[in-house]
């Protein structure tokens, strides 16, 4: 019976022994994330450590629950967008804004701009002009057909006098 305990303890200092290395070199994966929320009139800077695989949206309801120690602020991170950040903070609007379900890693980003954003003001993301099924384009698709074959048209007239 001896035999079984001494046994034990040693699996279990071996297990702890290669356990420990792990988790040293896990966090050494981790990186720092800086993340810009507007609240009011101010931007309250915010930097922590996060593992690479973290998720977006557990990254921001870190980042808020840190920010809301000193603010108050919306801790739901499902109400923010994530925008890449210029370098005073405010976000960059003309890129569209992170999808919360990405990986840390996926991003390729490391600091952030979040946006409160009220249910009134959520609105259907744009397509591109470019895609015939936009819903905000005033032409049907009966007239696509139509659209593509004066476009082949003007084309071959533009191709033909060495314009195109």
């Amino acid at each position: 019976m001896s035999q079984t305990d001494s046994t034990k303890t040693s699996g279990q200092k071996v297990k702890k022994s290669l356990i420990s290395p792990l988790r040293e070199a896990f966090n050494h994966f981790t990186k720092s994330y800086r993340f810009y929320i507007s609240n009011e009139e101010q931007i309250i800077e915010v930097v922590i450590d996060l593992p690479s695989q973290t998720e977006l949206v557990i990254a921001i309801s870190r980042a808020l629950q840190q920010a809301s120690k000193d603010y108050p602020i919306d801790q739901n991170p499902k109400n923010y967008e994530a925008y890449i950040a210029k370098k005073n903070g405010k976000p960059k609007t003309d890129f569209p804004s992170y999808s919360i379900d990405l990986k840390m890693e996926q991003t390729q980003n490391f600091v952030f701009s979040l946006v409160h954003v009220t249910f009134q003001e959520r609105k259907p993301k744009r397509k591109s002009t470019y895609d015939y099924t936009n819903n905000y384009s005033p032409i049907k698709q009966g007239q696509i057909k139509d659209i593509d074959e004066i476009k082949g048209q003007k084309n071959w007239l533009l191709r033909f006098l060495g314009c195109g």
